[in-house]
């Protein structure tokens, strides 16, 4: 299906909890779980996923939250690969549980794995996630890689006063030379928890650049479904990429539909529009959803200057 700019929107991304064990102030705030009782049931998510394949989503991607959190998550990956139309299957996770996961997830079709990890350093983990668990992620970075995914992501958010100097752009960039995976730095996108303090946390993408002056690029035919630059450390099995929401942006090319851990579908991740499908017929959720992407803007606009998204990410689903 087609948006209004004729955009092909043929990828769903899917919040299946709000809940997260890890506590990072851009996607939590600091803030208690979201209530399990919000939380889409596996027929809901059937439902969602089926409607939004008529409409031409192949690609579904499960987030959170911590969508390993669900007791359920092998079923719900299951179903959705069960749904016709439906060929790829991708999920985001902080890592901690991984480690347990990863063979399950791969047995239950998913077939790409993306790890948030900001930093590579014990102390600086803990100030970012409230929690020592970095040695878990990166067990858990091991069993993905062990379980045959077809890729396997490492996603890093760069944030001011926290991981934006070269040891820690280089330490995170290590891992490529370590690991045959893709690690992309993420220029930090607005929130209402964020707020006024957004421009002060703010990184760009230039420092990855500045601190790996050596990279070279590196692209392969399926880099072109995605939003990130990829470049690689000469001689380095992994490869590193950038992501350059906010001083680069690629609305232009945007191919995605939002479903939220409550049930509301978003056109665009940096607008408040959302639209429930809680509730409604297969008919009714194929019509909201086909309303959702007519909806979609051309792009973020100035909205991004006034609070931006207004809820908190890990109920967005990044």
């Amino acid at each position: 299906m087609q948006d209004l700019f004729s955009r092909k929107i043929n990828y769903l991304r899917l919040s299946v909890t709000g809940r997260c064990n890890f506590g990072c102030a851009y996607c939590s705030g600091g803030r208690g779980d979201c209530p399990r009782s919000d939380e889409l049931s596996v027929d809901e998510i059937r439902g969602i996923v089926r409607a939004a394949a008529s409409l031409g989503c192949t690609k579904v991607r499960l987030t959170g939250g911590e969508p390993l959190i669900r007791h359920d998550i092998a079923e719900i990956c299951r179903t959705v690969m069960n749904v016709p139309g439906v060929k790829k299957l991708c999920l985001t996770t902080n890592g901690y549980y991984l480690s347990r996961h990863a063979g399950i997830l791969r047995d239950a079709g998913v077939s790409c794995v993306n790890i948030s990890l900001d930093t590579a350093d014990d102390e600086r983990f803990y100030k970012i996630t409230g929690r020592r668990a970095l040695g878990d992620v990166l067990s858990g970075i091991d069993a993905a890689l062990a379980s045959g995914f077809d890729r396997v992501k490492i996603n890093a958010v760069l944030l001011h006063g926290v991981n934006d100097d070269v040891k820690s752009v280089r330490d995170l960039a290590s891992l490529t030379e370590r690991y045959p995976v893709d690690l992309r730095f993420i220029e930090l996108m607005p929130s209402r928890l964020i707020g006024e303090s957004y421009g002060r946390s703010f990184v760009s993408a230039d420092l990855v650049f500045e601190s790996l002056p050596g990279l070279e690029r590196s692209e392969t035919p399926e880099d072109a479904e995605g939003v990130a630059e990829m470049y690689r450390i000469p001689g380095a099995p992994g490869r590193v990429g950038i992501i350059s929401p906010m001083s680069a942006c690629f609305c232009h090319r945007c191919s995605r539909i939002r479903v939220l851990s409550d049930g509301r579908v978003r056109p665009c991740l940096l607008r408040n529009t959302e639209y429930d499908l809680r509730g409604l017929s297969y008919e009714d959720t194929v019509a909201v959803l086909r309303k959702a992407v007519l909806m979609k803007p051309l792009n973020y606009g100035e909205e991004i200057g006034t609070g931006a998204a207004q809820c908190e990410m890990k109920r967005i689903g990044g």
